[in-house]
């Protein structure tokens, strides 16, 4: 019997050291895998956060005037050019802008405006060959840096969820100087992202006349999932994009599931135009189709090509392109 017991209590002391042991062995687990994973969602943050900074987009690339078959001097010559910034009311920064007035305007800021949003790696001044289309148009246009770009200095990239917020400062400068006037707003790219979700935030839809999105971005999520795929190292990218979000949720407020344009737009008031390519392979087809089919069928029209590169189509299909913008805006008047 006395070895009975010493034989129960031998048991009894292994058991208890085993549970010990996994104990200690499942808590360094979890700290391995807490620690693995802060570090792969801090790097996901940095990286899809800051794609591009000031110094990589500053002034006009060369050859730019030239491809989009702008003659510099006479655009100056023909439309006064003012540089303006208004401060931004989310973050400490100041969002420059061209003002670019039409020749019917007479200089006045009280008059049809239409603000331009460039998309990533381009500026302002990336949008001044669809500028001189709405110019003669009798049209006003604000074109500015987004975040991130030439001389704008917020810190992020966001691909649209924070950007929204420099939009929608000019949106009320616009509304301020030109009150009762018509305001329209293109962007393209990740500017189509930050368009759309401007327009879904608070009443700026109200204020806003149409809108036109030129191979809009529609997803955060599925941007910053290819970004990861580019990396190749090894690890899920459903994993990575797990730890980014949950980084991104801590360190700005949001996740990548709240910069869903579609889903954003979908009680839209204000017209839209979605312009995308079937061969896009930076914005997918799917992209623009997203964000039509989300939309209200009474306040949308979508145009696609079959050939065109990410946001070349306005080269491509220029004729076309005013036309179908054209129709566009008469259909909204």
């Amino acid at each position: 019997e006395v070895q009975s017991n010493i034989i129960r209590q031998r048991a009894e002391d292994m058991k208890k050291r085993l549970k010990i042991s996994l104990t200690v062995f499942s808590s360094v687990l979890v700290v391995l895998f807490i620690g693995l994973s802060s570090f792969i969602g801090l790097q996901v943050f940095a990286g899809s956060t800051q794609l591009i900074t000031n110094d990589e987009t500053v002034g006009v690339a060369d050859g730019f005037w030239e491809r989009y078959g702008i003659n510099k001097e006479n655009f100056h010559n023909t439309y006064k050019v003012e540089e303006i910034a208004i401060p931004s009311s989310y973050e400490n920064h100041t969002i420059p802008a061209d003002y670019i007035y039409a020749a019917q305007s007479n200089s006045s800021k009280n008059y049809p405006t239409v603000i331009l949003v460039h998309g990533m790696g381009d500026n302002r001044y990336s949008n001044y060959s669809i500028a001189e289309f709405f110019l003669e148009k009798g049209y006003n246009i604000v074109t500015y840096d987004q975040r991130s770009t030439n001389e704008n200095t917020a810190q992020y990239t966001t691909f649209g969820y924070r950007e929204k917020y420099d939009l929608i400062d000019y949106v009320n400068y616009v509304e301020q100087q030109a009150p009762g006037q018509e305001i329209g707003i293109w962007g393209a790219s990740y500017g189509g992202a930050t368009a759309g979700l401007a327009l879904a935030t608070e009443n700026m839809d109200e204020k806003v006349d149409f809108l036109i999105l030129d191979c809009p971005v529609s997803s955060m999520k599925w941007m910053v999932e290819q970004e990861m795929k580019t990396m190749d190292v090894g690890i899920p990218v459903s994993y990575m994009t797990w730890c980014g979000n949950i980084v991104n949720k801590l360190k700005l407020g949001f996740t990548y599931q709240d910069a869903d344009v579609a889903v954003a737009l979908k009680d839209m008031k204000t017209p839209v135009m979605v312009i995308n390519s079937k061969v896009d392979s930076v914005t997918p087809y799917f992209m623009g189709k997203d964000i039509y089919d989300a939309l209200p069928e009474s306040n949308r029209e979508i145009w696609t090509v079959e050939d065109s590169e990410h946001c070349e189509i306005w080269l491509d299909y220029n004729q076309e392109y005013r036309d179908k913008i054209e129709g566009f805006l008469t259909k909204y008047e």
